[in-house]
């Protein structure tokens, strides 16, 4: 069975909540909110990263994002969208974290966007985040989103041109938002997946439900995956606040033979 990441809140970082991943072999990708980047101190930091040493945990971090746009068209929001950012890979680097996930920005709901403007003002930033990344050994992985086609983050990808930068591809996400079969995304992103973010939906929301309690497929990504050299393939993130949808979704991907 692969290694299995789960998401897990500044506020559930707690000996309880690393007991929790311990005894089932799971694995933490910390997530901080805006709000805890502004009042958290560096011993808990510190703290944390005790903590997740004495389980012996790889970890992933997955970076602020609410209001977040490093392409927006306001000088002072692109700013402190990479001050943001930048917090997420220095933690990452304090915790020991190999990949961090990152939320573009762009667009504000599904729909086309003039992506070639919002990577000309966000070309600049794009690229010191992740040559700011890859000086201290983490790797950022952009997250699809509202995207309905993997061109805008091949177009970003293309534009940051560097082995630090790959994609997170959020399979919930995906359900929602694009038609295309997901071996579309993989035939063009696969190569640069250095994550996934799973959990299910009936389509009508992001609801983050357990594994197979929406409409979700899995089936290409379980052979996808399975082609995969192992030494390259992606992490396996679940995303669901409910401990009871981690412990459903753990227990059905024991059937995907992974």
């Amino acid at each position: 069975m692969a290694q299995i990441f789960v998401n897990i809140a500044f506020q559930r970082m707690t000996p309880d909540g690393f007991k929790f991943l311990s005894e089932r072999q799971l694995f933490p990708e910390f997530y901080f909110c805006g709000d805890t980047v502004d009042t958290i101190e560096r011993q808990a930091i510190a703290d944390i990263r005790s903590l997740s040493d004495g389980h012996n945990f790889r970890s992933t971090l997955h970076a602020p994002f609410y209001d977040l746009n490093i392409g927006a068209r306001d000088r002072s929001i692109r700013i402190a969208s990479f001050e943001r950012l930048i917090w997420a890979v220095e933690t990452a680097a304090l915790l020991g974290s190999q990949v961090v996930v990152v939320h573009p920005g762009y667009g504000l709901g599904p729909g086309e966007i003039d992506i070639d403007a919002w990577l000309s003002r966000a070309g600049q930033i794009l690229q010191q985040l992740v040559a700011h990344a890859g000086d201290r050994g983490v790797k950022i992985a952009f997250e699809n989103i509202y995207d309905s086609k993997p061109d805008y983050l091949v177009k970003l990808l293309a534009l940051v041109n560097s082995d630090a930068a790959g994609i997170c591809f959020d399979v919930g996400h995906f359900n929602i938002f694009s038609s295309l079969p997901m071996q579309a995304w993989f035939d063009a992103l696969g190569h640069r997946i250095l994550e996934f973010h799973l959990h299910d939906n009936d389509r009508s929301a992001d609801q983050h439900r357990a594994i197979g309690d929406g409409n979700l497929d899995y089936q290409p990504l379980i052979s996808w995956y399975n082609s995969q050299p192992e030494k390259s393939r992606p992490v396996l993130t679940l995303e669901q606040p409910d401990r009871n949808h981690v412990i459903r979704s753990v227990s059905r991907m024991q059937s995907w033979d992974i």
